[in-house]
């Protein structure tokens, strides 16, 4: 991402809200109040963008970002929220057809947005994006597990039997998430996965999609080297997690009513 920062000094107000919310420290008023880098500062950014985020009249561009580009801030309702985290379901069951190609973009694009540890942009999403595709990861799946002697391919094996897809349950899509272990941030290399999945995993709900954490199809990614390839890992990545994606063949018409969360204030 392009990095530096220009000033809009007939809107500029010079409230400071950008130098007061910079993570890293890296702005300061000059001489006539307006931001600028302190020195070395622009080596210090790390692109967070809340400077630009911050500024309550559009005064600051950041790098090539016009702050006209931008949608206005905007925190939804509470309560549906509440409600589609209350219905959100594991989804087994899928139907045999593709994810519309606009709603796979919509995925992509709010995948842009999940947060990462010091904004380091270390992960890579493989999505494969048709059943044709995800037929053709299954089927080499099957012929992979029949050759192995190993205590997941015997547990398949026994699926695969009773005509069971335990491994990919005939969703059409999935997204595999990698992270450049390198140049992680110590400490967010598990973490920011995990945290990207999930917000793709309501933002799917919202679009009619379901999903499902599989450790089934993790494991067998990562003890058939082929599947990997087919899900063109870059170098240097490390897969950490596949969650499956597809239309619901199955209709949920309430929430569930859990027991209370075990939560202890202090």
């Amino acid at each position: 991402m392009k990095k530096g920062i220009t000033i809009d000094k007939s809107k500029c107000i010079h409230c400071g809200m950008c130098l007061r919310d910079c993570i890293v420290g890296c702005l300061k008023f000059n001489s006539e109040k307006f931001p600028e880098y302190v020195e070395g500062g622009e080596n210090m950014c790390v692109a967070c963008q809340h400077c630009f985020a911050v500024c309550p009249v559009g005064a600051l561009t950041f790098g090539d970002r016009d702050p006209k580009n931008s949608d206005v801030a905007g925190y939804g309702n509470s309560e549906e929220l509440l409600r589609l985290i209350g219905t959100r379901r594991s989804i087994r069951h899928y139907k045999a057809q593709d994810i519309p190609a606009e709603t796979i973009s919509k995925l992509t694009e709010m995948l842009a947005y999940t947060p990462k540890g010091g904004n380091a942009n270390t992960l890579h999403f493989s999505i494969v994006g048709s059943l044709k595709k995800m037929q053709e990861i299954s089927q080499l799946t099957r012929e992979k597990i029949s050759a192995l002697d190993t205590p997941l391919a015997k547990i398949l094996k026994g699926y695969y039997d009773k005509g069971m897809d335990f491994v990919y349950r005939g969703a059409p899509s999935m997204i595999a998430v990698s992270v450049n272990l390198s140049r992680a941030v110590p400490g967010c290399e598990n973490a920011d996965p995990i945290i990207a999945l999930s917000y793709l995993d309501l933002y799917a709900q919202s679009l009619g999609v379901g999903t499902l954490w599989t450790d089934a199809a993790l494991s067998v990614a990562k003890e058939i080297p082929e599947i990997q390839a087919m899900l063109k890992i870059p170098e240097g990545y490390s897969l950490n997690y596949i969650m499956l994606l597809g239309l619901p063949d199955v209709k949920y018409h309430r929430t569930s009513q859990p027991d209370s969360a075990y939560v202890t204030i202090v």
